[in-house]
This record gives C-alpha cells, sequence and structure tokens, in this order.
C-alpha cells in the first residue's frame, strides 16, 4: 500500500491550499461551461427551428400568393379577351401562323434571348401585333411584380397563343405530342380536365424549352361571361425564386442549406450551396432525406448533410396544395457550436489563469502561517536543550499563533521553576536516602524472622512518622503471628471433618454428571430431527416459489397473446378497409365497362372488338366484387373469433391472476412455517449448548470435589508445617517464643 510522503508544513500547507483552490475553480468552471454550453446548444437548435419555420411560412405566403394571383387574374375580363383575341387573330394570319410569330417575335427580335419580353410591336402591321400591343404591357407587368418566370395563354385545342418571354415554346401545339408531356403540357392538360376555379400543378422539373432551367407551372380555366371554357392561363415559377424565399432569413456564411424534398427523394429546389446538386437530382438515401419522403417532421441533431459534414437537419412538411414537398434545412455542426469552442479554450484559460493566481496567493498565504509556527519549533528545540533564555516572538498576535507563544512563554517559565525544584529535592533525596538505609536494615532483619528490631534512633522530621508506623506495625505483626499458631491448630482439627464432606460431595456429583449426559445425548437427538424438519420445509419454500414464478412467467405469455389477438384484430380490420376499397374499384371498373359499352354501341361496327372487351372488364368487376363480398365475410368471421379468443385468454389470465394470488399466500404460509421451525431448531440448539455446558461444569465440579478432598488433605499437613513455622519466629518476651529454651531464642540487630 502506498504511503503519502512526509512533507514539512512549509510545503504541504500551500500544496493543499492550491490543490483544494484549483479543484473548486476547475468544478465551478465545468458546472459553468455545461450550462452555458447547454443553453447555447438549445438556442442553436431553436434558431435553426426558427429559420426553417420562417422559410417555410415565406414558402407557404408566396404560393398563397401566386394562387390567389392566378385565380384573380382568370376571373379578370382582360385575360378572357385576350385569349378570345388572340385565338381569332392567331387564325386570320395569312402565312403558316408558327413561322410568321416565330419570325417576328424570336427571329427577328432586336432584343438578347433573356430580353424579347422588351418588344411590344414588332411593326408588321398585323392584326396579332395589334392585340399583342394591347394586351403585352399588361402581362408583362403583372409578371416582374409577381416575380414570375413567365406566363402563358392556351386555347382549348392546345395552342400557346402567348407567353412574355417569347421561348422557343411560343405559338407551339401543346395538345400532343412531346410538348404535351412537358411539365407545361401537364399543367395544361389538367386544367381543361379541372373543375372552373380548380388550380392544377406540375412540379419543379428541367423544361427543354428553356435550355433546361427547371421551372414549376400551375395553370386555371378562363371562363367565359357564359361559364364556358375559352382557354387555360398558366404561370411558371423559378427554382431560384424559390431558392431565395427559402434562404431569405438564413445566416450569411455558407454553412446553412435548406431546400426541398419531394416523396420520390429527388430535390425540387437547388442547393443554397453552390455545387451541391441541382433540381430534379437524386438526393442520398440519409436519415433526414427519408423522413423527408416519408412527410415526418423531426429535428436530427447529427446527421450526414448532403455536403459530407456533420450537421444539424431539420425536416418540415410543407401543406402547400398541389406539392408534396418537405423543407429540409441543414446546419453545419462546426459552425453551429463555433461559439461553444471558443468558450471551452476561453474557460481552460480562466481556469489556468486562476490556478496561477491561486498558488501564489495560497503560497503567500501559507508562508504567513508557517513562518511563526517554524519560529515556534525553534522556540521548542531550544526549551529542549535547557535553554530558557530565549526570546519568544509572536506573543502580541491576536490570533492562535499569539496564543500559542504565550502558552510557549509560560511553559519555559514552569521549566525553568521545576529545575529550581530539582535541585532542592537532591538535598532532600540525600537525607531521604539515610532513612532508607535504616528502614532497609530493619526489613533485612525481618526477612530472617526477627520479630523484635524496633527502631529505637530518631529519623528526620518528615520521616519521623515512618519511624513509629515501622514499630507499631512490628508490634501487630508479633500479635498477629501468635493469632496465627493458635488458627494452625484449629485449622488441622477442622481439615479432617472437610475432607469427609468433600469425598461424599464426590460420589453425589459424579452421579449427577451422568444422569445429565444422558439428558444432553436425548436433547442432541430431538435437535437433529427438528433442523431436518426446518430444512425439509425450507425446500417446500423453494418448490412454492419457484411454482409461483411460474405462474407468473405464464400470465405474462397470457398478455403477450392477449396483445397478438389485438394486433390480429386491428389486422383484420386493415384487411377489411381493402376489401372495401376493391369492392369500390370494381365498382367503378363496372362503371366505366359500361361506358365504354355505350361509346362502343355509338361506334358501330368498328367498336365491337371494344364491345367484347368491355364486356369482359365487365364480368372481371362483378367476379371481383363477388370475390371481394366472400372475403369480407370471410374476414368478419375471422374477426368473431379473434374476439372470442381474445376474451378466452382473458379470463385465462384472470385465472392465472387468482392462482398466482392462491399461490402467494400458500408460498408466504410455507414461509412463516419454515421461519418457526428454524427458530425452534434454533432454541434446541441452545438448549443442547446449555446441556452440554451444565454437564461440562457438573464434571468440572466433581473433579473439583475430588480436588476439594485431596486438598483438605493438604491443608491438614499445611497446618502441622505452619505450626512448624511459626515457632521460628522471635517475638519477644510476650510471643509464642518466649516458650523455646533461652539457647534457641534469636537475639536482636536493630538499631
Amino acid at each position: 500500500m502506498l504511503k503519502a510522503p512526509k512533507l514539512p508544513l512549509s510545503l504541504m500547507l500551500p500544496l493543499v491550499m492550491v490543490a483544494l483552490t484549483a479543484t473548486f475553480l476547475v468544478t465551478v468552471s465545468f458546472l459553468v461551461y455545461r450550462m452555458a454550453e447547454q443553453n447555447i446548444r438549445q438556442n442553436v437548435y431553436l434558431s435553426h427551428e426558427t429559420a426553417a419555420k420562417a422559410g417555410q411560412q415565406a414558402l407557404t405566403s408566396l404560393m398563397g400568393s401566386v394562387r390567389r394571383d392566378l385565380v384573380m387574374n382568370a376571373d379578370q375580363p382582360t385575360t378572357f379577351r385576350a385569349i378570345s383575341n388572340f385565338d381569332r387573330v392567331f387564325k386570320m394570319i395569312e402565312e403558316e401562323p408558327v413561322g410568321f410569330l416565330t419570325r417576328n417575335y424570336v427571329t427577328n427580335n432586336p432584343n438578347e434571348a433573356d430580353q424579347r419580353a422588351e418588344l411590344v410591336d414588332p411593326g408588321d402591321g398585323s392584326y396579332y401585333s395589334q392585340a399583342h400591343s394591347n394586351y403585352h404591357p399588361t402581362f408583362l407587368r403583372s409578371l416582374r411584380l409577381n416575380g414570375y418566370q413567365d406566363i402563358y395563354l392556351f386555347n382549348t385545342e392546345g395552342r400557346l397563343l402567348y407567353t412574355v418571354n417569347k421561348q422557343d415554346d411560343f405559338a407551339q401545339d401543346f395538345s400532343s405530342g412531346p410538348n404535351a408531356e412537358s411539365g407545361l403540357g401537364q399543367a395544361y392538360h389538367a386544367a381543361l380536365q379541372a373543375t372552373p376555379g380548380e388550380i392544377t400543378t406540375s412540379d419543379f422539373a428541367a423544361y427543354d424549352v428553356t435550355g433546361g432551367a427547371p421551372g414549376a407551372f400551375l395553370a386555371i380555366q378562363v371562363l367565359s361571361k357564359k361559364k364556358a371554357v375559352v382557354g387555360v392561363l398558366v404561370v411558371q415559377l423559378s427554382s431560384a425564386r424559390i431558392a431565395d424565399t427559402l434562404a431569405a432569413s438564413l445566416e450569411d456564411g455558407g454553412h446553412q442549406n435548406i431546400y426541398l424534398v419531394s416523396e420520390d427523394g429527388v430535390a425540387r429546389s437547388p442547393s443554397i450551396v453552390e455545387g451541391l446538386f441541382e433540381v430534379s437530382d437524386p438526393l442520398p438515401k440519409a436519415a433526414h432525406i427519408v423522413a423527408a419522403q416519408a412527410r415526418e417532421e423531426i429535428l436530427f441533431e447529427t446527421v450526414t448533410a448532403v455536403n459530407g459534414q456533420d450537421a444539424i437537419a431539420l425536416v418540415k412538411p410543407l401543406d402547400i396544395s398541389g406539392f408534396t414537398w418537405s423543407l429540409v434545412m441543414e446546419t453545419d455542426r462546426s459552425a453551429a457550436f463555433a461559439v461553444v469552442r471558443e468558450m471551452r479554450l476561453a474557460a481552460m484559460g480562466m481556469i489556468a489563469v486562476a490556478v496561477a493566481i491561486a498558488i501564489v496567493v495560497s503560497w503567500f498565504a501559507a508562508s504567513k502561517v508557517t513562518r511563526p509556527i517554524q519560529a515556534l519549533r525553534g522556540v521548542t528545540n531550544a526549551l529542549t536543550n535547557g535553554d530558557y533564555d530565549i526570546l519568544i516572538s509572536g506573543q502580541d498576535r491576536g490570533d492562535e499563533l499569539g496564543e500559542l507563544a504565550r502558552t510557549m512563554g509560560d511553559f519555559r517559565d514552569r521549566l525553568k521553576q521545576a529545575d529550581e525544584a530539582s535541585t532542592r529535592e537532591a538535598e532532600a533525596a540525600r537525607k531521604t536516602a539515610d532513612v532508607v538505609e535504616t528502614m532497609s536494615s530493619a526489613l533485612s532483619e525481618l526477612e530472617r524472622g526477627n520479630l523484635a528490631c524496633d527502631i529505637n534512633t530518631p529519623f528526620v522530621a518528615n520521616y519521623e512518622a515512618l519511624r513509629e508506623n515501622f514499630n507499631h506495625s512490628l508490634f501487630n505483626l508479633r500479635e498477629s503471628m501468635a493469632s496465627v499458631v493458635d488458627a494452625s491448630q484449629n485449622v488441622d482439627r477442622y481439615s479432617d471433618e472437610q475432607q469427609s464432606a468433600a469425598t461424599d460431595m464426590a460420589q453425589r456429583t459424579e452421579n449427577a454428571a451422568v444422569t445429565l449426559e444422558e439428558t444432553a445425548n436425548a436433547i442432541h437427538d430431538l435437535s437433529d430431527g427438528v433442523k431436518a424438519t426446518a430444512d425439509r420445509a425450507g425446500q417446500v419454500d423453494s418448490v412454492m416459489q419457484s411454482a409461483r414464478s411460474e405462474a407468473e412467467n405464464s400470465n405474462s405469455v397470457v398478455t403477450s397473446a392477449v396483445e397478438a389477438m389485438d394486433q390480429i384484430q386491428q389486422a383484420s380490420s386493415e384487411i377489411s378497409k381493402i376489401i372495401n376499397m376493391i369492392d369500390d374499384i370494381a365498382f367503378q371498373t363496372n362503371l366505366l365497362a359500361l361506358n365504354a359499352g355505350v361509346e362502343a354501341a355509338r361506334a358501330g361496327s368498328a367498336g365491337s372488338g371494344f364491345a367484347v372487351v368491355a364486356s369482359e372488364v365487365r364480368a372481371l368487376a362483378q367476379r371481383a366484387s363477388t370475390a371481394a363480398g366472400q372475403i369480407k365475410v370471410l374476414t368478419n368471421a375471422s374477426e368473431d373469433h379473434v374476439s372470442h379468443g381474445v376474451a378466452m385468454v382473458g379470463r385465462a389470465g384472470d385465472a392465472l391472476t387468482s392462482i398466482i394470488g392462491q399461490v402467494t399466500s400458500v408460498s408466504g404460509l410455507v414461509t412463516e412455517i419454515a421461519d418457526g421451525v428454524k427458530t425452534q431448531s434454533s432454541g434446541l440448539d441452545n438448549i443442547n449448548a446449555a446441556m452440554r455446558q451444565l454437564d461440562a461444569v457438573t464434571q468440572q465440579n466433581t473433579a473439583m470435589a475430588e480436588e476439594a478432598s485431596a486438598a483438605s488433605r493438604l491443608l491438614q499437613n499445611e497446618a502441622q508445617n505452619l505450626s512448624e513455622i511459626v515457632t521460628r519466629f522471635d517475638m519477644g518476651d510476650s510471643g509464642a517464643a518466649s516458650h523455646l529454651p533461652a539457647a534457641q531464642q534469636p537475639e536482636p540487630r536493630c538499631a
């Protein structure tokens, strides 16, 4: 085991203060840093979400404004008159109309390709140019005011009668062919099939006519005063407009990207960060892109962005009619949390500076404490060497060190007084030595058996009482020894009687020990039987615990079965919905087949083959409807069976719950019985131990009785020896020794 090195207080105290100060500073700084970091992270996520919501609101507002403007322009008489007049004058062109318009407005346009809208009248004097001069400024102003890419006017025959920017699609036919398959053609045809006032759309995709630049189209019918369809009004939104709208609330620096994703995982707006992707580019299968495809609103704290860096991503599905977009916003984590890194470096620098200051301050403060302590240590060493004249500084301090210095001064004075007292005691010790020598001589005589060695020479005043007490003790000892002689004679007489009684007691104790041993054996056998019973009760308790666990496990299985039955029942409900949908499809197919049969009948012999196909389709629809009905009946029956099964499994679960309660009660009773038997077994063990201990005590008593008998005999012998010993003492004229012959009496040797 490692031991801490022994350091001087002048070094250990500064180290302790520095360690405590540094620990406190580091702990507080770390806590403050963690709180600030969490706050910054929350602010980053909040700022990220706020920017995304701002982009969402801006885009929703833009699309709502476009739809309102489109509806308003479609309802304007100007739009109706423009389509009617353009359609009329288009048919009045004597030359080939498409070539004529292309030559005047595209080929011979004096402006650049992106400035063709500046041409109002080419000066050819045609009726079309006159109509163009009347209506073009109005549509050009609407385009610039609303930020459209282009505005289109179609007649009901699919002819593009007018565009603001006069691109290569001007005057083309969109009723069929490649033009009809383009985004503009799809929006046009959808508008013709829509109800009056309904806006149709085509999502952002590359448009070949404009050089592959992506755009989205919104179209609406234009009605006459009699509510007859006279044409279609279409506007084109540029992807750049959408990107600018989304990026309006983003921070500068290029560490954020916001874009639109459709359900097929394709980008519907270009990347704000240049060079990553364009409209209609497929996006990587990252977690936030998958969430955007599923139209889930979720915040990802860490994802791999399109540029391959770690980023924060927020996905928000957009509720914009005609478009299934999800807004995705990415923020580079390194840029977002740059403040956290800067704060971490600043905190580390502040901690280092604070620790350095703490070291200097702690060392200075410790020196203020240790310097007086070192001075006191020098005083202590001087006092140890007997230097009582050393100066003790610091006695005027008001703190504990001053109190310690004053105490050291008192201690020095007392040591000085103690040395003076020791000199006086040395003189007294010499006198005491004379007393000790006289007493030693007298005690030597007493050791030899001379009880008449009284001290007659007086001592000094302090020890005179000792001489008198010694002489008085000798007198009492002589009297006591005379009593001992008489008592030894009585001991000799009584020891015979004690020996006889001890022999009888030893015999009775031996009989009791035999009986007690038999009783202990019987109790030991009874204890073993109770202990075996306790072990069997414990085994029963373990079996009951296992049964209880199995019953509880069975209850969980029944619960799982009920959950599985509920899931099956939910699946049956979903199947019923699908069957209803199949039934509806069969019904609609039947109606379509009837309509097809009617149309085939109108076509006469030319539609006879189609009539046969319609009849077969109708028969298939009826068979599908019949099969769907049968499946629905079976599914309903299956739901009834599943419901019955859920009820039966629930009853089984209730029964198992009741069994678990009963098994728990029985297990508790068995546990109480086992505890009771264990308690009885413990009690019998204690009784058995007590009986064994009592048996041992009885055996010891038997041995002691025998020893007492032997001791009585020895006591008698010792009494005789005592009488002989006492006769050896010289007790003077009043003692027993006075009866001895004069030649055998010892002479006194005391002073």
